[in-house]
């Protein structure tokens, strides 16, 4: 049996939400808006990738993004989940390695308009961070999502935007309302 009711662990999950929503550094945020912005203007494309939940934030950030940002007559941000095609993932995984399954395809696909966004709330996930690492070595810009101690992308991602808490469910809400928030700014500046 539960030792707290569903009405109290519903009220403490929301206040540790809030409170890691007030408490994580917002400067960031600028940065990364003007990442898609030079993607956007360069014809670039934003790749995006993520494990498990992160990955969900991923390819719901394709939709947001691209179709959430879009307004007739201005440029595009485009954006591909690097999460999003089971065949390739386990090809990869299979052939070359799982710690591989992003840089790989960032090897065919890369190019010097473009960036990275990578989600992980431990930011220790091999494959996000030979995916930055392999970004950075190409002069791309890297931006990362991460929760809990930040890991080792806090240090290798050139942007990181770092929800300090140490809930998956806390840090994958927050991180998918940044992209919620991001959006919405980007489709309001481009109608008004």
């Amino acid at each position: 049996m539960p030792t707290e009711s569903l009405e109290t662990y519903v009220a403490d999950y929301y206040q540790r939400f809030a409170e890691a929503l007030a408490a994580f550094d917002k400067a960031p945020i600028q940065d990364v808006l003007n990442i898609f912005d030079q993607v956007s203007a360069a014809g670039g494309t934003l790749y995006l990738a993520g494990n498990g939940g992160s990955a969900g934030i991923a390819d719901h950030s394709v939709c947001d993004i691209s179709k959430g940002t879009f307004v007739e007559g201005q440029a595009p941000l485009r954006t591909v989940s690097l999460a999003a095609n089971g065949p390739i993932l386990t090809a990869l995984g299979n052939d070359v390695s799982y710690d591989d399954v992003f840089s790989e395809q960032l090897k065919y696909f890369l190019t010097d308009k473009d960036a990275l966004l990578v989600v992980s709330s431990s930011g220790n996930s091999p494959n996000v961070v030979n995916a930055v690492e392999y970004a950075n070595a190409k002069g791309v810009p890297t931006i990362a999502f991460v929760g809990f101690k930040g890991g080792k992308l806090k240090e290798v991602a050139q942007h990181v935007v770092h929800i300090a808490a140490d809930n998956y469910g806390i840090v994958e809400d927050i991180h998918m309302s940044l992209i919620h928030c991001l959006t919405q700014y980007m489709k309001m500046r481009a109608t008004a």
